[in-house]
């Protein structure tokens, strides 16, 4: 019987250490997928085009396209896990304590966030006649009282050119649709603790048939992803003992899906296979931390961890500044400078945050605390 506690409570220690390890690397990856070259305009000329540059834009899709997409989907399983994490009884009162921390860990950071976004871009046009961001986008100035609050939601509505629904501070949908997905928890526990995994698997079919299906505040990812979190929690399952068996599978067919998924890249068909390549990745990732956490090889540092959320709230308009102020030192016009600079770009940005949080922990804690959601 002791021999059994102590197997458990080494399972159970290793879930959580995999978790807390992988917060960092994770959030050092969206910052990867925001450093998008294709979008530089300098004085009105866009700078790359990635017909020219082959081998920069087969490494940029195999990493920041293919596989760093497995970031955000895992981050929503973890949200899904934690959320039901140890909650045998999920009745109108636990749902509603779940709120209200969730509205300190997500809801008061994204205000806060969203609206620090909109008033740095608000002082730049006002002051220096121009945009941190190139575009068609309407001025800021020129908002109505409705853009305003479109601006913490989905700015397509203020500036109807833009392709995507995303907040002001665009890394925060991530945010907006967690925040949608928690408040039909109950519902997600219900059918997870009915169908079990039968739900899982619909839900995975859902999102693999209609990955570019979307709506502002609900995506499939968010349910699907969440939902299959939740499932190991509600089920009392460790996700680190069910996945971690799998990891030689996944350690064979994810890099065969993922250079085929780079092969066959533009087709909407092809979403069938990045999907799936998400889906393994996401074994990879989980199986192979836990592998080397429990040989002592890594180690889950909790100062990272505690930063991965500032980082992620504050990288966007400072990696397009990096960025356009590095290719217009630069002038990059070859495969190793661009290269050079999809590594350097998010560098400089991480080791800035890193900088900006720990001095922002000395002097003001709880400020620094409120803004990162309690963490």
């Amino acid at each position: 019987m002791d021999k059994d506690n102590n197997s458990n409570m080494f399972s159970e220690e290793l879930q959580s250490k995999t978790i807390n390890f992988l917060r960092f690397p994770l959030i050092v990856g969206v910052v990867f997928i925001h450093t998008d070259f294709s979008n530089v305009v300098m004085q009105g000329v866009k700078q790359i085009d990635f017909a020219n540059y082959p081998i920069f834009s087969s490494i940029f899709t195999l990493f920041s396209k293919i596989i760093l997409e497995i970031c955000v989907p895992l981050f929503y399983f973890i949200s899904g896990f934690l959320f039901f994490y140890k909650t045998p009884v999920f009745n109108t009162h636990t749902y509603l304590g779940k709120l209200k921390k969730r509205a300190r860990s997500l809801l008061i950071p994204y205000v806060f966030w969203n609206l620090v976004v909109l008033l740095l871009l608000y002082l730049a046009q006002t002051f220096l006649g121009g945009s941190l961001i190139s575009g068609k986008s309407k001025l800021i100035t020129d908002y109505s009282m409705l853009d305003w609050l479109w601006a913490f939601w989905d700015t397509s509505m203020i500036s109807s050119h833009l392709d995507k629904s995303l907040p002001i501070n665009s890394p925060f949908w991530f945010i907006r649709d967690l925040m949608v997905v928690v408040l039909f928890s109950p519902l997600i526990y219900i059918v997870l603790k009915k169908l079990k995994g039968i739900a899982v698997i619909l839900l995975g079919i859902l999102w693999i048939t209609n990955q570019w299906m979307y709506l502002p505040g609900f995506s499939f990812a968010s349910l699907f992803f969440f939902a299959a979190g939740a499932y190991f929690s509600i089920h009392n399952k460790n996700f680190v003992e069910v996945l971690k068996p799998r990891l030689s599978m996944a350690i064979l067919f994810y890099p065969i899906m993922a250079l085929t998924d780079l092969y066959l890249w533009g087709p909407q068909w092809n979403a069938y296979l990045h999907g799936g390549g998400i889906i393994i990745g996401l074994v990879l990732a989980i199986g192979l931390s836990a592998h080397f956490i429990a040989k002592g090889t890594w180690s889950d540092s909790t100062s990272l961890g505690n930063s991965s959320f500032f980082i992620f709230a504050y990288h966007r308009l400072p990696l397009v500044f990096v960025i356009k102020f590095l290719f217009k030192i630069i002038h990059p016009n070859s495969e190793i400078e661009l290269l050079l600079l999809y590594i350097v770009c998010p560098a400089i940005t991480i080791l800035l945050g890193l900088l900006i949080y720990n001095v922002l922990k000395k002097y003001l804690p709880r400020f620094t605390s409120l803004i990162s959601g309690g963490r």
